[in-house]
């Protein structure tokens, strides 16, 4: 069986954590070939070979500038030629990438291909002419292969052996795929991003203590006093009653 993985490098250089864990499920299928792919610029060849000491012997890397400014359409079109080229039997992508958070790539890349789709996979069993997953909104999915699969964050990456060796990467342009250069980058890419940025809302400052510390913490809270608010004490003259009545009023 052959699988091929699409990977992408975070902006910290290490491989998005989704896509890892769809890189891990597919080297635990026996016997399969794992191909790695890859849309980027240049300098992630030395990325790519990285990965290849895990096991996959082989990783494919689209760069080209035609490429860049690529939005999630653009994007599953240049990597569905690729994979049209490879002719796999099952494509894994993690559910989404920790950048552009939208999870659309995946689909469209299966639509793309004529691929059957099972997205959020929980767990993976593949056989010779199908696939079973359990996923996280619908339950037990099975289909026939080829497939596409979005792996949810279910597996750790695991860590080159001792003796592991590089592998191949193999680098195609848009000339080499045959694009359509209308539909990829900017010119392909019916969106844009203006502007990204963390949602900051909500955000609680904690403080981690050992469970040792605990009683110590709320011993200390315990014998503190509460602060009462001040009050600014009315400007005019009151009936004490008055006073009395706005103090509690207030407070």
């Amino acid at each position: 069986m052959k699988v091929v993985v699409c990977v992408r490098q975070g902006l910290d250089g290490e491989i998005n954590p989704f896509d890892a864990s769809a890189y891990e499920a597919a080297l635990r299928i026996a016997g399969a070939e794992v191909i790695l792919l890859s849309m980027a610029p240049a300098s992630a060849k030395d990325f790519l070979l990285s990965l290849t000491r895990l096991g996959a012997r082989r990783a494919v890397l689209l760069s080209d500038r035609v490429f860049a400014g690529a939005d999630t359409l653009a994007t599953a079109y240049a990597l569905s030629l690729a994979i049209r080229r490879l002719s796999p039997d099952l494509v894994l992508c993690g559910r989404q990438t920790l950048v552009g958070d939208t999870a659309q790539t995946g689909p469209m890349l299966a639509e793309m291909l004529g691929f059957s789709l099972i997205t959020n996979a929980l767990r993976i069993e593949v056989s010779e002419s199908a696939v079973t997953c359990t996923t996280r909104e619908d339950g037990a999915q099975k289909a026939a292969l080829p497939a596409l699969i979005t792996v949810e964050r279910i597996h750790t990456l695991r860590f080159p052996g001792i003796f592991s060796r590089v592998g191949e990467v193999e680098t195609l342009t848009a000339t080499d795929l045959g694009a359509d250069t209308a539909k990829c980058g900017l010119s392909g890419s019916p969106t844009r991003v203006l502007a990204t940025f963390e949602n900051t809302s909500g955000k609680r400052k904690c403080k981690w203590i050992t469970p040792d510390a605990l009683m110590g913490i709320v011993a200390e809270a315990r014998e503190k006093k509460p602060s009462l608010p001040v009050v600014d004490a009315p400007k005019t003259t009151l009936d004490p009653k008055k006073a009395l009545a706005y103090i509690k009023k207030h407070t």
